[in-house]
């Protein structure tokens, strides 16, 4: 089988995760109990697990020309990953994302975007060849709106497949949900896209509809340990979560967005990819980090065997 081709627009961080008995309060001091430096970023952890996975994947983003983007170059080189749209930003930090997880697995997260927010519709335009080239192009709104925009409508002119991660939510515009083939919010981001809580199965799937009219082709709608409800030509349908002893969840929804990418480039139907995808994030979540945490395909092909 040949070897998917993804391109992913968007953010590229250094996280440094914080593990904690529990969450601070306002004004409160805790003592942490570790330390984590890693590399995350929505748009680096979709890329990194995209390659784990098997893909030949295109990254375009921005790093900082300190410390941390030479760090977040050469993991994502030593990934596989194509760095040539990744460039250097003068005089500008990398993203950095502070991150505090609990006993629990649940996190809260701080976020500079540094370098992040001078990724331009004229950056992305430099790699159109790659673009055009791609089964899959990804992309999620850490960085402009702008450049996103420019990615889709490249790639809905060249026929390419395109998925976008809806975060943060409030930046999505009509014209970007216009452009998208497959939509992957989580609960949160939905509602704030639909205006309306979504606290029960119906919430959800009257959600996703309302995303549908809004232009969208397919819908993947994240429900943490619910599951995932998949919307497509064919209708609703609801694809259950695997039970592990989570540790930490931080970048899940970014592998289960890399995974279901990958496997629908590879031929799966919307379910059986959102079925993989699940199996990814499960993994993940058992592993602290973010894309430390990010399983291989060996490791997926494992998962079945046991």
């Amino acid at each position: 089988m040949n070897r998917s081709r993804i391109t992913v627009v968007g953010s590229a961080n250094v996280d440094l995760t914080f593990r904690t008995s529990r969450l601070p309060l306002p004004g409160e001091t805790l003592a942490g109990q570790s330390l984590h430096q890693g590399m995350g970023g929505k748009g680096a952890n979709q890329a990194v697990v995209a390659a784990r996975l098997g893909a030949d994947v295109s990254f375009i983003a921005k790093v900082g020309d300190d410390g941390f983007g030479q760090q977040a170059l050469d993991a994502y080189t030593a990934d596989g990953i194509d760095v040539s749209f990744v460039q250097r930003e003068p005089d500008c930090p990398t993203g950095t994302a502070a991150i505090m997880v609990d006993d629990d697995a649940e996190n809260c997260i701080i976020v500079v975007a540094g370098a992040n927010a001078k990724l331009t519709a004229d950056d992305v335009q430099s790699a159109r060849a790659a673009i055009e080239q791609s089964d899959a192009v990804l992309c999620q709104l850490e960085t402009p709106v702008e450049a996103a925009i420019k990615a889709f409508r490249i790639a809905r002119a060249a026929g390419v497949r395109t998925v976008l991660t809806p975060a943060p939510a409030k930046l999505v515009t009509d014209e970007l949900l216009s452009l998208c083939d497959v939509c992957v919010p989580n609960r949160t981001e939905i509602a704030e896209m639909v205006g309306q809580p979504v606290r029960s199965d119906a919430d959800a799937s009257s959600a996703a509809e309302s995303l549908r009219k809004r232009g969208v082709k397919q819908v993947a709608l994240t429900l943490g340990g619910d599951g995932v409800l998949v919307l497509d030509d064919s209708g609703i349908q609801h694809v259950a979560s695997h039970k592990v002893d989570a540790v930490d969840t931080t970048g899940a929804g970014d592998s289960f967005t890399g995974a279901l990418a990958v496997s629908l480039s590879e031929g799966l139907s919307l379910v059986e990819a959102a079925r993989k995808a699940s199996i990814v994030a499960a993994i993940s979540v058992t592993r602290m980090g973010t894309q430390t945490s990010f399983p291989t395909q060996k490791e997926i092909q494992q998962w079945f065997v046991n």
